[in-house]
């Protein structure tokens, strides 16, 4: 499997299909394998999934994490691929990591989707959800691995795989992307976001409160999925993956860039 070099980091990527690219980011700890569904886009479109550095299969010396640092790892992975701009997809945290990649690369970026996404946290509840998870990655990280993984998949195999996956993440950084996510906010830029946005939200997670900021500050389409939380590329992943293919086409007729 493909792997570039990032300073003394080789990332390790998976590259799938052709067509417009659009670049998956995933959540603390659980590396590419999150999307395990999405690589069904790749019929239509060029899915390119990475593990972010301190993730999965991505190997290198760990360094303080920063929220521009895996922007910037994105940005290379472009630039590696000779790809002039791209659609990028974060879910959950990744989701700060995509938007700051459209704030500190608009050229690259085509449009914007967040998959229960946020500008910073809003909320007591996410807040010390974070808390939560912060407090299990520093005594409990293999229950916390099992339960998120169980939160996602009820296929055992998928489960088990993603389990693994998160295994591999360095705890520092682990801890320190709850960290710099929690602690990280956008608003005061988010009127800078130019590229096309499209929100994500199951209608039973308390995330989709940040809609309402996004409202304020953007020009955003947004979808609430019913009967889901916050799990939508597993749970939901066929009705995601057609929302997601809609709004990229949508994208490519309404621009002859792409």
């Amino acid at each position: 499997m493909p792997t570039f070099s990032h300073g003394e980091t080789e990332i390790f990527y998976e590259d799938k299909g052709s067509g417009v690219p659009i670049v998956f980011i995933h959540p603390p700890a659980m590396g590419r394998k999150v999307f395990y569904y999405q690589a069904h886009l790749a019929e239509h479109y060029r899915g390119i999934f990475p593990d972010l550095s301190g993730h999965g299969d991505t190997i290198g010396p760990i360094k303080d994490v920063s929220i521009l640092g895996f922007a910037e790892e994105i940005h290379a992975l472009l630039n590696h691929l000779q790809i002039e701009k791209a659609v990028i997809c974060g879910y959950s945290s990744g989701g700060i990591v995509a938007q700051e990649f459209a704030l500190s690369f608009p050229e690259k970026t085509i449009a914007v989707i967040l998959s229960g996404g946020f500008p910073s946290v809003q909320s007591i509840g996410f807040k010390y959800e974070h808390l939560a998870g912060i407090y299990f990655v520093k005594h409990y990280p293999d229950t916390l691995a099992y339960m998120i993984a169980t939160s996602h998949t009820k296929n055992k195999r998928l489960r088990n795989e993603i389990i693994e996956h998160m295994h591999k993440a360095n705890r520092k950084v682990w801890l320190q992307f709850y960290e710099r996510s929690l602690h990280y906010s956008c608003v005061d830029r988010l009127h800078q976001l130019k590229s096309p946005l499209l929100l994500l939200y199951g209608s039973r997670d308390l995330v989709n409160q940040h809609l309402r900021c996004y409202k304020r500050h953007t020009n955003c389409q947004a979808v609430i999925i019913p009967k889901v939380s916050h799990q939508l590329p597993t749970k939901k992943w066929q009705l995601f993956n057609q929302l997601i293919s809609g709004f990229v086409c949508e994208q490519a007729y309404a621009s002859k860039n792409l």
